[in-house]
């Protein structure tokens, strides 16, 4: 989709807003909308620090992240949006971009860029039309997500539609030409999105999806990937503090490469308990492998999240990955804790990927303020090579 075509598609959505609203409001009060906005801010500083047992020299990084936004107020339904991001490295002892040179890959570099802009339409009951550069979160962000870890989070641009129903039923697509990557890089992508949940009880919400990717350069690891998968989840709290959840998930992906056509499954089984605010989490997550050939890839996905915090399978093996983890959490007076742990295996073959351990401590101070530390630890078995990081953080915005 070309920048004409985004164009041509805002003004479509201005042309549905006064078409839709009889009574739109005059030109007049165009200027007050403008000027009577909301204005929005968020700055994190953060130090991290990562130390791999190879020839890389250990890294350190103290980057500030600046995000400064201003959305219009509506005027016939529509409303403007921009935002401005900027990464600073005070202390710049890393490698920022890959792959990693002397100092091992902390990726973030420094840069500023325009991180979202658009047009939005909000004139159907239940119905928002966005057309510009924007964040996108699907579910969880296993498969489409923002990386909002990173200090330069990753947004999209094109065509964004969300339809919430009041029958517990939410629809979204979204039409992608363009990623704006941690890297403040721009990777050109066709991308046709779809994503349907339906929540029927606190027991039961099914969730739908088919993602469907072109990448303009496609290789090993951004893949052209057309994936199919279905989401099942719920819980229930009983009356004496004590609750049980699941989730249960499988996808079914059809990919191309410049080494050929594959096809690999995911899967995803986790049972949680919780009592009186303290939640034990176990699963087992797939990444399947097409005879040791490809491994299934979440090209968009928010990937720290997934897999262990030192990012060792942002790009899954060809052998696939087996993930077996634990999470325990919960809060302790002001504080908010969680402990994990990983055990990592090939899903073709028998290997042994190692291990991952780590824990995370936060805290709201206040006045807009939050502070954390974080700290993973990977130890290498048939892969990779061990690792270890740890982030201290300040963050603030209104």
């Amino acid at each position: 989709m070309t920048k004409f075509f985004l164009c041509r598609t805002a003004l479509a959505i201005a042309a549905t807003g006064f078409l839709v609203d009889a009574q739109a409001e005059p030109l007049s009060t165009l200027p007050a909308a403008l000027s009577g906005g909301d204005v929005s801010a968020d700055l994190r500083l953060r130090y991290e620090a990562a130390e791999q047992d190879n020839a890389l020299k250990d890294a350190d990084a103290l980057t500030l992240r600046t995000l400064l936004g201003y959305r219009t107020q509506a005027w016939n339904d529509l409303s403007a949006f921009v935002e401005m991001e900027n990464v600073s490295a005070l202390i710049d002892d890393y490698s920022g971009m890959p792959p990693p040179v002397a100092y091992s890959l902390i990726p973030d570099p420094d840069g500023t860029e325009t991180n979202q802009w658009g047009l939005s339409y909000s004139g159907i009951k239940g119905l928002t039309a966005t057309v510009g550069r924007s964040k996108l979160i699907f579910d969880n962000a296993r498969w489409v997500g923002n990386v909002g870890w990173r200090q330069n989070e990753q947004t999209y641009d094109g065509v964004f539609l969300k339809y919430s129903s009041q029958q517990a039923m939410t629809l979204q697509y979204a039409h992608l030409t363009n990623i704006n990557s941690i890297f403040f890089a721009n990777l050109d992508i066709d991308a046709q999105l779809f994503n349907a949940q339906w929540v029927a009880s606190p027991l039961l919400a099914l969730t739908g999806y088919a993602y469907l990717i072109d990448f303009e350069n496609t290789t090993a690891n951004t893949p052209d990937a057309d994936t199919l998968g279905l989401r099942v989840s719920g819980g229930h709290r009983f009356g004496n503090g004590f609750g049980l959840s699941y989730v249960a998930e499988f996808a079914s992906q059809e990919a191309e490469t410049p080494l050929g056509e594959f096809d690999a499954d995911y899967t995803l089984f986790e049972l949680g308990a919780s009592y009186k605010g303290i939640k034990l989490t176990i699963a087992q997550e797939v990444l399947g492998s097409d005879d040791g050939q490809y491994g299934l890839m979440t090209s968009l996905a928010t990937l720290h999240a997934f897999n262990g915090w030192t990012d060792q399978f942002l790009f899954t093996p060809v052998t696939g990955l087996e993930d077996h983890f634990a999470t325990l959490s919960g809060a302790l007076g002001k504080f908010k804790w969680l402990a994990m742990y990983h055990d990592y295996q090939s899903d073709e073959g028998s290997l042994d990927y190692g291990s991952e351990w780590g824990a995370v401590l936060s805290r709201a101070l206040g006045s807009g303020f939050l502070g954390g530390v974080k700290y993973g630890n990977y130890r290498a078995e048939d892969r990779s090579t061990d690792t270890e990081k740890l982030w201290v953080w300040l963050q603030w915005g209104f």
